[in-house]
C-alpha cells in the first residue's frame, strides 16, 4: 500500500519541526507558497523564531498562538486571504517589519499600537476603511504603505508619527487630511494620487509612486503638497478657469478660419497660412461658468510638425481639423491622433470635419473612437458658411466643462500671482523675478513656486521649462514670443542654401533685436536643443567623438555658470528637419552579405519627427557620416549602421556591418534604446532579417517570448515560402544583447540611479560618454539614460543635490575644470565622499585629462584613495582611440552596479 501524499499542512508541520530542532541566534521559517488555508497551531513552539514567511498562501485567519512568537522581527503575511489581524499580534513587540499587503483586511486591531519596534508596515492592496487611533503610538515607524485601500479619513494621531519617512496613500477615497500630517518633519515621500476628493493638482502631487519605484523621478516635497492643501483651506480658493485649446491638422485644412469664426471674427477672402503658431484667447461659456481658452493655432506644414511637440502637453483640449478634398482622411486622422496621444496623453479630442459644404465627407467615427477613446465627438463644419460652428462651440464648452482641472480650486495666493503675470506687458522675466512676485503674494515655499510655474505652463499662461537647468531660469509670459522665435529661425533657414546648418551670426538676422535681445538668443537655441529640434555642431579640432584621438588639456579656469540664455561656445547648429530629403549615396556596402538588419513597422501611423529627432539624439555618432532628412549613418568602434525611414511603407530600417558581435550588439542596443523612446505611444512591430534569407523577417518579440519559455528553436517561413529552423537565442544575439533582453523581462534586476558630477566646461568632452550610458540603461544596469540628463549644476540647486543624495552610483569626472570649480569642490565632492563613506553610494572617479591628485589637498588625497574607472587612473582623453577609455568607464560602472546589487 503506497504512502499517502503529503498535503500543505503536513509540509508545514515538517518545516516547523525542522526549525524547532535548530538552534541559533537567528531563526527563519519559510512557509510561503504552500497553499496553506490556515497556520498550524504548532507554530507556538517556535518561541525563538525571528523571521516567519507566510506569503502566497490562502490563509484566512491567524491563530492566537501567534502571540507566543515574541522574538519575531519579520513577519510576511502578504498575498493571502486575511480579513482581520488578531489582537494577539500586539504581543510581538520586537517586530520590525510587517508585510500584510495583498489581503482583504477591512480594519486593524487597536493592539497594532503595541508594536513599538515596528519600522516597516505594508498594508497596500487591501480593503481598509478605517485605521485605529492607536497607530499613532508607533513611534519608530519609518515606512507606511497604505495605497489601494478604501480609506476616507485618517486619524489625527498621524501627527505623532515623527519617525515616518515614506507614506503612500494613492488610490484611496480620502475626503480630507488631518492637520497632524503637517507635523511629520522627517517625511520625504508622500503620495496622494487618485484621491479625487482632495482636489490636489498633479503638478503639486508630483510623480506617481510607480515612477519613484523605478527611479525615473524624484518625489515632490511633502511640505509643498501639504502647504498647498492646508493653505487652500485656510485662505479660501479660486479656480483658474483656464485651458489650452490646441488646433492641429495639416496645412490649409482651415484651422485659422475655424478659430476666427469661433471668436466671432470676419473671415478674409483668403486666409494666409499660419507661419508657426498663433495664440489667441477664446471665451467659453460653460455650465460651470466662463472659462478662458488659450487657443493655439498650429501651422500645418510638415517641416513644422517636429517642433510642435515643444508646446503640446497633457490636460489640454485638442481640436483636430480635417477636410476631405485631396486628402486621405484615414491616414491623416491616424497620424494626428497618434501625434496627440504621444504628447497629449489622455487629453480630450474634438474632431471638426471642415470645408464640409465645399466637399462633404465622412469618417469611421466608431473605429476612431475605439482607437482613441478620448475623442469627445465629431462636428461637420464649414467656416465660410457657418455650418456647425455653433455645434462645435457647444461641444468645446461641454468638453471643457467636464475637465476637473479647469475648475479645480487653488489657493487665492496662486490666483493673484496668475493675474499679476497676465497683466505684465513684458514677454519674459527671469525666474528670480517670478519668485519675488510670488513672495509678494505670500507664495514663499519654493516647491509651491515650482508647482505654480508648472500649472501656468500647462495652461499656456507663462511657459517655464522646469526640467532644464538653464531654461528654467526664464519664465515666458507671452507664449508667442517663444513660437515666433523658433519659427522665425526655421523660416529664415528655409530661405538659405545651408542644408539645415544655422550660423551663430544669423540669429541676429532671424530674430528681431527689440523682441529678442542677444542675451536671449541662447534661450531659443537651448529650447530647440532640449526638444530635439537642433543640436550644436562641433568646432574643427574638438575631440569628443567616440573615435577621436586624445584631446588637448584646457587651460585652468574658474568654473562659473554661463550667462543664462547665452549661446555658450557654439558657432553652428544643425536642424535635421531642414536637411536635404535626397539620400546622398548608394550605400552599396549595406547590401552585402553578412549585414545584420532590423526593421520597425508602424501599422497605424509614423511617430512624429522620428528620424530628425533620432539624428539629434545620436548626433555624436554621425560626425563625419552621411545625414539627410530621412536617414543617417552611425559609427561605433568598427561598426557602422545605416538607419533609414520609408514614409510610404511606414518603416524604419536599421542595417549594421563591419563589426564583432559585441560591437554590433552595442550599436543595435543604442539605436533601439532611442527608437523605443521616440515611438511614444505609436505601436511598432519589430522584426529582424533571417540570416541567409534576404527579405525574410521574423518577429523579435516572438523570439524573446520563446527564449523566456525555454524554447531553443522555431520554424519560420521565408520569403520563398520555405520552412527553416531558427535557433532562438543565437539569432537574437546577432541584433540584441542578452543583458538587454533580461532587463526587459519579468526577472529583471533593479536598475540603479547614476549621478554624473562634472564641471560645466567639460560638457562637450563628455558627449561620447552619453551613448555608453545609453547602453547601460538599455541593458538594465542604470535608469534609462538620456543625454539631456548630462547637465551640470551651475549653482547651489536643491534639485541637483536631491539627485546626488538619491544616487546609487556617483561618477566624478576629474579634470582641470573640476579642480577649478568651486561648486564641484565645495558641494558635490564632499557630499559624494560622505555618502560613499556611509555605504550609501559607490563613488567612481573618472580621470578625464589629468591624474595628478594633489597630496596636500584633503579632497584630492581622499579621491586618490578611491577606485578609478580606468586602469591605473589613465585619463580618458589620453587613450587612443578615446573609445577604449570610455569602454573602460562603462565596464567600471557595470561592475559597480553588480557590486551594489550583491550587497
Amino acid at each position: 500500500m503506497s504512502k499517502p501524499e503529503e498535503g500543505p499542512h503536513d509540509e508545514a508541520l515538517r518545516r516547523i519541526d525542522a526549525c524547532h530542532n535548530k538552534h541559533g541566534f537567528f531563526q527563519a521559517l519559510d512557509l510561503s507558497g504552500l497553499g496553506l488555508a490556515k497556520l498550524p497551531t504548532e507554530i507556538s513552539r517556535l518561541t525563538d523564531l525571528t523571521e516567519l514567511h507566510l506569503q502566497h498562501n490562502q490563509i484566512v485567519t491567524l491563530p492566537v498562538e501567534i502571540a507566543k512568537l515574541t522574538a519575531l522581527k519579520w513577519l510576511d503575511l502578504s498575498n493571502n486571504e486575511l480579513r482581520v489581524l488578531p489582537s494577539a499580534i500586539g504581543s510581538l513587540t520586537l517586530l520590525e517589519r510587517l508585510y500584510a499587503y495583498g489581503n482583504r483586511l477591512v480594519s486593524l486591531p487597536r493592539e497594532i499600537g503595541n508594536l513599538s519596534s515596528l519600522f516597516w508596515l505594508s498594508l497596500y492592496d487591501n480593503e481598509l476603511e478605517t485605521l485605529p487611533r492607536e497607530i499613532g503610538r508607533l513611534e519608530n515607524l519609518g515606512l507606511l504603505y497604505l495605497s489601494n485601500n478604501r480609506l476616507k479619513t485618517l486619524p489625527e494621531e498621524f501627527g505623532q508619527l515623527n519617525a515616518l519617512m515614506e507614506l503612500t496613500l494613492q488610490k484611496n477615497l480620502l475626503e480630507a487630511l488631518p492637520a497632524g500630517l503637517a507635523k511629520m518633519v522627517n517625511l520625504s515621500v508622500l503620495t496622494l494620487h487618485g484621491n479625487e476628493a482632495l482636489e490636489i493638482p498633479p503638478e503639486v502631487l508630483g510623480p506617481k509612486y510607480v515612477e519613484l519605484r523605478h527611479g525615473a523621478s524624484l518625489p515632490a516635497k511633502p511640505q509643498t503638497i501639504l502647504d498647498f492643501y492646508f493653505g487652500r483651506r485656510a485662505e479660501g480658493e479660486e479656480a483658474m478657469k483656464e485651458v489650452r485649446v490646441l488646433f492641429v491638422g495639416r496645412g490649409r485644412v482651415g484651422k485659422t478660419s475655424v478659430l476666427k469664426v469661433l471668436r466671432g471674427e470676419t473671415l478674409a477672402p483668403t486666409e494666409p497660412e499660419t507661419p508657426g503658431i498663433t495664440v489667441l484667447p477664446l471665451g467659453l461659456q460653460c455650465p460651470k461658468g466662463t472659462a478662458t481658452g488659450h487657443a493655439w493655432d498650429f501651422g500645418g506644414q510638415e517641416f513644422l510638425h517636429g517642433t510642435h511637440q515643444i508646446f503640446l502637453s497633457e490636460r489640454c483640449v485638442y481640436l483636430l481639423v480635417l477636410e476631405g478634398r485631396e486628402s486621405n482622411w484615414e491616414t491623416e486622422t491616424d497620424y494626428w491622433l497618434r501625434f496627440i496621444q504621444s504628447f497629449g496623453g489622455d487629453s480630450p479630442v474634438v474632431v471638426a470635419l471642415n470645408k464640409y459644404d465645399a466637399h462633404a465627407f465622412t469618417v469611421d467615427q466608431f473605429r476612431l473612437q475605439e482607437k482613441c477613446p478620448q475623442i469627445a465627438g465629431f462636428v461637420q463644419t464649414d467656416a465660410s458658411t457657418g455650418r456647425g460652428i455653433a455645434e462645435l462651440r457647444a461641444l468645446l464648452e461641454e468638453t471643457v466643462n467636464g475637465m476637473p482641472d479647469v475648475w479645480l480650486g487653488v489657493p487665492r495666493r496662486w490666483h493673484r500671482v496668475k493675474e499679476k503675470l497676465a497683466e505684465m506687458p513684458r514677454s519674459f522675466l527671469d525666474y528670480k523675478e517670478y519668485q519675488a512676485l510670488c513672495a509678494e503674494e505670500k507664495v514663499t515655499d519654493e516647491g509651491q513656486q515650482a508647482s505654480l510655474a508648472e500649472t501656468l505652463h500647462r495652461l499656456g499662461i507663462a511657459l517655464n521649462f522646469r526640467d532644464h537647468q538653464r531654461l528654467k531660469e526664464t519664465s515666458v509670459l507671452k507664449p508667442q514670443w517663444v513660437t515666433e522665435g523658433i519659427y522665425g529661425v526655421l523660416r529664415f533657414l528655409q530661405k538659405q542654401d545651408c542644408h539645415g546648418v544655422l550660423e551663430r551670426e544669423w540669429l541676429a538676422q532671424a530674430l528681431s533685436a527689440k523682441e529678442y535681445p542677444p542675451e536671449k538668443h541662447g534661450f531659443v537655441m537651448e529650447l530647440m536643443e532640449k526638444f530635439e529640434v537642433a543640436f550644436a555642431l562641433e568646432k574643427p579640432g574638438v575631440d569628443e567623438t567616440p573615435g577621436a584621438r586624445a584631446g588637448r588639456q584646457p587651460a585652468p579656469t574658474e568654473r562659473c555658470a554661463p550667462a543664462q540664455g547665452a549661446t555658450r561656445d557654439v558657432d553652428q547648429w544643425l536642424i535635421p528637419e531642414l536637411l536635404p530629403e535626397v539620400q546622398p549615396a548608394a550605400f552599396a556596402e549595406f547590401r552585402a552579405a553578412g549585414v545584420k538588419r532590423l526593421r520597425f513597422t508602424y501599422p497605424e501611423a509614423l511617430p512624429p519627427g522620428l528620424l530628425p529627432r533620432f539624428i539629434v539624439r545620436t548626433h555624436e555618432m554621425s560626425e563625419g557620416q552621411a545625414r539627410w532628412r530621412s536617414g543617417v549613418v552611425l559609427a561605433w568602434g568598427e561598426a557602422r549602421a545605416l538607419v533609414r525611414l520609408d514614409r510610404s511603407q511606414r518603416q524604419a530600417t536599421v542595417e549594421v556591418l563591419g563589426a564583432s558581435q559585441e560591437e554590433a550588439q552595442a550599436l543595435f542596443d543604442i539605436i533601439r534604446a532611442h527608437l523605443v523612446v521616440l515611438h511614444g505611444k505609436v505601436r511598432a512591430v519589430e522584426e529582424m532579417e533571417l540570416a541567409g534569407h534576404p527579405d525574410s523577417w521574423v518577429s523579435m518579440e516572438k523570439l524573446r517570448l520563446l527564449e523566456r519559455k525555454g524554447r531553443n528553436e522555431t520554424d519560420e517561413e521565408t520569403k520563398e515560402r520555405e520552412l527553416v529552423t531558427v535557433q532562438v537565442s543565437p539569432t537574437l544575439d546577432t541584433t540584441e544583447s542578452k543583458e538587454a533582453r533580461v532587463a526587459e523581462g519579468p526577472a529583471a534586476p533593479a536598475r540603479l540611479r547614476l549621478f554624473v558630477s562634472y564641471a560645466s566646461e567639460d560638457k562637450r568632452r563628455l558627449k561620447a560618454l552619453s551613448q555608453h550610458l545609453t547602453i547601460l540603461g538599455r541593458r538594465g544596469y542604470i535608469q534609462a539614460w538620456d543625454d539631456k540628463q548630462l547637465v551640470p549644476g551651475e549653482r547651489w540647486d536643491d534639485q541637483i543635490m536631491r539627485e546626488l543624495e538619491a544616487a546609487d552610483i556617483v561618477l566624478l569626472i576629474y579634470s582641470t575644470g573640476t579642480r577649478a570649480s568651486t561648486y564641484v569642490q565645495e558641494h558635490e565632492i564632499p557630499l559624494a565622499l560622505q555618502r560613499a563613506g556611509e555605504g550609501k553610494c559607490t563613488l567612481l572617479v573618472v580621470p578625464l585629462d589629468r591624474d595628478d591628485w594633489d597630496p596636500k589637498d584633503e579632497l584630492d588625497r581622499r579621491l586618490g584613495e578611491l577606485m578609478t574607472a580606468t586602469w591605473k587612473a589613465k585619463p580618458v582623453l589620453k587613450f587612443t582611440p578615446q573609445t577604449a577609455g570610455w569602454l573602460e568607464v562603462e565596464h567600471s560602472i557595470r561592475k559597480a552596479v553588480e557590486g551594489r546589487r550583491g550587497e
